[in-house]
């Protein structure tokens, strides 16, 4: 998309967005002393005084990690005061307190898609600047792709540090392929062939893929991978052109469909939890639309019935077109208002540090954004999938990089999830999701 026109989007037009989504969801350094260390030194912990700051998430991420909170606490002195709440309450608080610098947070965890309308807008602090200051520089050890979602447009710093190494794939359960026979498809032909083959053997008990069907982000999450598996995108990255009506996308949605038909009962209410219990309990046999989180449940025997019976890799695409992984990141950043963005930086270094980065995996399930992690070999013996998720992130492109696709999945979320469940034709949500996201770009000024 055009810099130029993304400049376009105002607080305004951010807080009209908040309130759409909203309907759809409903989804270091420390104070100088009198003697005025330099900032180098400032970021020291030996600096260290105490104080508290604020750290937005989601709940759900923060029951994960609470141990950790308390363990920089101890080891730092300064007290972690979390402010939780579900995805769609914590977009819609960003919202508010972002594009307001309210100060209410001093660190935030932020969806990659979220960063465009944030980093975009300027309203969170500019790490590069800070580690200038400082003298150092950004760790390489980051999975070079998952840290430049960070940054927004490109060129103007990085505003955020990838903590959760989300990366969508395409998983199999090797048992049931072997049973069928068959190889691991490449193309989305091949994919539907196979699923056909595999539910037509189970006997209702067992079907050949799963996908989400849930209106809002999950439905919009699992058509994603099959629209770029036919050659486009949401939107077209040179023009901002949507690209719904086109010939690919139509056939995208014409393949999804005869996708659903193998995909076990109640698809239209299928959300990411559902989608991962059925691979993990050999219910489905593939699916599209599989995140870290889900591969890690595959490996505890208390949830699953598949330990050791799970592989990833790459998206199937149509012949002739490049196959890509989709990212899902999620990254630390500290808004510009806060008042306490020492004590954040000097968490967030602590946080996404290789050795922390570890017991996040090895102890909370949470995936690594550090390459030395995903190759780390007592990480790889416990979890034997994470050479394949490091080659996923190495190919992943993430969502379209808008400030306004929080809106955009909305719209398009809401009509793909009326197709899967026979409200509307496919080709009319196809139509009509085309329709409402072209009307809201003119809206906002990025087409005419």
């Amino acid at each position: 998309m055009d810099e130029a026109k993304v400049k376009k989007t105002n607080r305004r037009s951010i807080l009209k967005s908040t309130a759409a989504i909203g309907a759809g969801v409903a989804a270091a350094k420390i104070a100088p002393a009198a003697a005025a260390p330099s900032f180098k030194e400032r970021f020291s912990a030996r600096y260290q005084d105490g104080g508290e700051i604020t750290f937005a998430l989601t709940t759900g991420d923060q029951q994960a990690i609470q141990p950790l909170l308390d363990e920089y606490t101890s080891t730092k002195g300064t007290k972690i005061n979390t402010a939780v709440s579900d995805y769609g309450t914590l977009y819609t608080n960003l919202n508010v307190t972002l594009t307001q610098a309210t100060g209410d947070y001093d660190v935030v965890s932020l969806d990659d898609p979220w960063m465009p309308q944030f980093a975009g807008g300027g309203f969170l602090t500019n790490i590069d600047d800070l580690l200038q200051k400082a003298g150092a520089t950004v760790d390489p050890d980051f999975v070079p792709e998952l840290l430049a979602l960070g940054t927004f447009p490109a060129g103007t710093g990085l505003r955020g540090i990838p903590w959760v190494g989300n990366v969508q794939v395409f998983a199999w359960n090797t048992d049931m392929l072997q049973a069928a026979g068959a190889e691991v498809p490449k193309t989305w032909d091949d994919v539907l062939a196979l699923a056909t083959k595999i539910t037509e053997a189970g006997g209702g008990k067992q079907f050949g893929i799963g996908l989400r069907g849930k209106p809002g982000n999950d439905a919009a999450t699992s058509f994603l991978p099959v629209l770029r598996g036919f050659g486009v995108d949401l939107i077209d990255p040179t023009t901002s052109e949507p690209q719904l009506e086109t010939d690919q996308a139509m056939a995208a949605m014409d393949m999804h469909l005869k996708l659903r038909d193998q995909a076990p009962p109640g698809i239209e209410n299928t959300d990411h939890a559902t989608n991962g219990t059925n691979l993990i309990t050999a219910i489905t046999a593939m699916s599209q639309d599989i995140w870290p989180d889900q591969l890690l449940r595959a490996y505890d025997p208390a949830q699953s019935k598949v330990v050791g019976k799970i592989s990833v890799g790459g998206e199937p695409a149509q012949a002739g077109v490049k196959p890509a992984n989709m990212t899902g990141n999620w990254l630390l950043g500290i808004p510009e208002g806060s008042k306490n963005v020492d004590k954040a930086w000097d968490f967030i270094s602590w946080f996404t540090s290789a050795d922390t980065q570890k017991k996040l995996i090895m102890n909370n399930n949470i995936p690594a954004t550090r390459t030395s992690v995903l190759q780390d070999p007592e990480a790889v013996a416990k979890l034997p999938f994470l050479p394949g998720m490091l080659a996923a992130a190495k190919n992943a492109l993430p969502r379209p990089r808008t400030p306004l696709y929080g809106a955009m999945e909305e719209i398009y979320g809401r009509y793909v999830a009326e197709a899967i469940a026979g409200q509307t034709a496919g080709p009319d949500a196809m139509k009509k999701a085309n329709g409402e996201i072209r009307d809201l770009l003119v809206r906002e000024g990025v087409l005419k």
